[in-house]
């Protein structure tokens, strides 16, 4: 998948997860409780760090960059005791580094594939 394509594949993913919560909002008339914003962008730490161990940074730079923003904005919301808030913008950040860490391992895993053919092409009589 291109970089472009990539790009707006996130950007549908958060729009989509922003939807969600949102007609959640509108259906029950409050926020909807999301859960303890602590674990949330504790795992969206972690999360975030395993991806940029796979290579995320430069392999899904953008989903990386909105890895962080997301969780960012939960560490504000955390400081201004918005705790659902906090959490939603946790899970969001969680998801955004799980799909970063996927696209990164793909990535990794496309480049071996092209190795190894060109390996394989290099020996007499190349593929077949």
């Amino acid at each position: 998948m291109p970089l472009s394509r990539r790009s707006s594949t996130v950007a549908l993913v958060s729009s989509l997860l922003a939807a969600g919560a949102l007609s959640a909002c509108a259906s029950s008339g409050a926020f909807p409780i999301a859960g303890d914003p602590i674990a949330a962008t504790s795992n969206a730490e972690r999360l975030i760090a395993e991806a940029q161990q796979a290579g995320a940074d430069s392999l899904a730079a953008d989903a990386m960059a909105s890895a962080r923003a997301n969780l960012a904005a939960a560490q504000v919301e955390m400081r201004a005791h918005n705790n659902d808030r906090a959490a939603l913008k946790g899970r969001e950040a969680a998801a955004d580094a799980t799909y970063a860490k996927a696209a990164a391992q793909r990535a990794a895993a496309e480049k071996a594939r092209a190795a190894a053919k060109a390996s394989l092409d290099a020996l007499p009589g190349g593929t077949r």
